[in-house]
């Protein structure tokens, strides 16, 4: 029974500490707003008020992906003429680094490609205004006129999306061969962000719809204007030829990241068969589904998400992956207005209220049940928005310097709805949410076999990694030595235990010790049975009084 539990202890915190390397469950977020919060002056803390960098704070509270956003050129003018996203950020050097500082917390990425200045959906997809200029130049058309867009003949039509084909290779092959260069090779990459409608509007839609000549978003009933809309055609062959080149430049690159297409209205069947049916009858290549899941959106439980989950794996034996999640721990923003999500599935505000408890839950439930699809076949769910948190305005109490996007007019923020969505608080302080990230690791399929070689007690590398504990009545402090060639970050494990024998919870701590020379780490000690583990990122060690 002791060997079953010491090898079950040390799978589970092995593919804990090792960041989701041999897991095959990610728990992640997107963190593309870390730096425009920090730049802002908004600070992250832990659970007792200590600032924390936060890739490394929930690196170490479980997160194992990072979701990265690529926007072209953000700044102003750049956007739908009313908002744009702030200059210097989502751009290509941000993105860069966050990818860096995500590699080096020990997560792995997801980049995703939003072929946009400004933020893309399923009803916007603007052309980068850098790529409108070498379209002008290259080909003389101006794919911003609305007169022009209104009289183009297909002849036109069809150059356009030849070049849009053409700067979308050359785009992700750039890009991609960057994160290469840096040692940020994503695992997943995604083109397009909740493409629904297609992309490039109005060259590669997927319905005929109406698009504003001044927003340039699709618009419908009562907010169509028929005689200044211009019109969009459904062109499938269009979508997949142009993506095609994008999927083959991240290929060209690196062939082992996986290509991701990603829609909106995750958990219904109807919106990803109708899309992928026509998307695969027009050649298009992708590796992963993506889906965006929100009960509030949705209205659809958590078992609805399971099953949908189940049913479109089966159907294109394609692995999916939840790529944006989101759940309110307080009902309203800080200067009491409503967030972006306001509704619910049905139930779900008595069964997960809008309080920190309640949004801990249902990110817990929802991990543990979607690590039930068939097959292993989801790998994983991206948090949305785990970073982008309330920054006071100094001028303006309970307003925040971060907004969703800067107004045009006087280039102010526009509030930031999803600061009572974020996994730290108002003042920056880390919620209970974050608790979920930590049990989201599958336990090994082999764990409870007795005859199965403890990978611990006998790994011939344990001794670069050496410890031992004493216990108080309440602490468990850990002499440490580690002896690798350079400074490591070193995790001090506790893993707790029921009288079954069952893995009940991890605590971690951590702390950088120099090589060859001694430290102490301490952790509160758990209830019942444990185990004491060290990992330094190479060498996971269990230690002995």
């Amino acid at each position: 029974m002791k060997k079953m539990i010491i090898a079950a202890a040390v799978a589970v915190i092995t593919a804990t500490a090792a960041h989701a390397q041999a897991a095959d469950f990610y728990a992640g977020g997107d963190m593309t707003e870390v730096n425009y919060i920090e730049d802002l002056g908004g600070v992250y803390k832990d659970f007792d008020d200590n600032p924390v960098d936060p890739f490394e704070f929930l690196a170490e509270n479980g997160m194992n992906m990072a979701r990265i956003r690529l926007s072209n050129t953000p700044g102003k003018g750049t956007g739908d003429g009313t908002y744009y996203l702030p200059e210097g950020f989502q751009d290509e050097k941000d993105c860069l680094d966050l990818s860096k500082r995500a590699k080096e917390a020990g997560m792995e990425i997801q980049f995703t490609f939003n072929y946009s200045d400004y933020w893309s959906n399923g009803e916007r997809q603007i052309i980068p205004s850098e790529w409108v200029k070498a379209i002008k130049d290259d080909l003389g058309y101006d794919v911003k006129d609305p007169a022009f867009l209104k009289s183009m003949s297909n002849a036109q039509m069809t150059e356009i999306r030849d070049k849009l084909g053409d700067l979308v290779y050359d785009y992700t092959k750039e890009i991609m061969t960057k994160l290469k260069n840096q040692g940020t090779v994503p695992k997943y990459v995604s083109l397009g962000n909740e493409i629904n409608g297609g992309m490039f509007f109005p060259f590669a839609n997927t319905f005929d719809a109406n698009m504003n000549s001044k927003r340039f978003e699709l618009v419908y009933d009562s907010d169509k204007d028929e005689t200044n809309d211009i019109k969009c055609y459904k062109n499938w062959s269009a979508l997949a030829a142009i993506l095609n080149r994008g999927y083959d430049a991240v290929k060209e690159v690196s062939p082992e990241s996986e290509v991701v297409i990603h829609l909106a209205n995750g958990s219904k069947d109807s919106v990803f068969t109708w899309f992928i049916d026509d998307y695969q009858k027009a050649g298009g290549k992708f590796d992963v589904i993506g889906a965006s899941y929100y009960p509030a959106w949705s209205q659809n439980p958590i078992e609805t998400c399971v099953s949908f989950c189940n049913n479109i794996s089966k159907k294109y034996g394609k692995d999916i992956l939840i790529m944006e999640t989101g759940y309110n721990w307080k009902a309203k923003k800080k200067n009491g207005y409503d967030g972006q999500l306001t509704a619910n599935a049905p139930g779900y505000n008595e069964k997960y209220p809008f309080t920190q408890e309640g949004q801990r839950d249902f990110l817990k439930d929802l991990f543990e049940q979607l690590q039930t699809v068939n097959d292993n076949r989801c790998v994983g769910v991206l948090y949305w928005d785990p970073c982008m948190i309330h920054v006071e305005d100094p001028q303006n109490e309970n307003e925040s310097l971060s907004g969703w996007a800067l107004r045009e007019s006087d280039d102010k923020p526009d509030g930031n709805v999803v600061e009572n969505t974020t996994l730290f608080d108002f003042d920056g302080k880390a919620v209970l949410a974050v608790e979920a990230f930590r049990t989201t690791i599958k336990d090994d399929p082999g764990k409870d076999d007795p005859g199965k070689d403890d990978p611990g007690e006998d790994d011939p590398q344990k001794a670069e990694l050496t410890g031992t504990y004493t216990d108080d009545t309440d602490k468990i402090i850990a002499t440490v030595n580690n002896g690798l060639s350079e400074d490591k970050k070193v995790n001090l494990y506790v893993a707790s235990y029921d009288a079954n024998g069952a893995l009940t919870g991890v605590k971690i701590d951590s702390k950088k010790v120099t090589a060859g020379s001694e430290d102490t780490l301490e952790l509160n000690k758990p209830d019942g049975t444990y185990r004491v583990f060290l990992w330094n990122g190479e060498t996971l060690a269990p230690i002995i009084k």
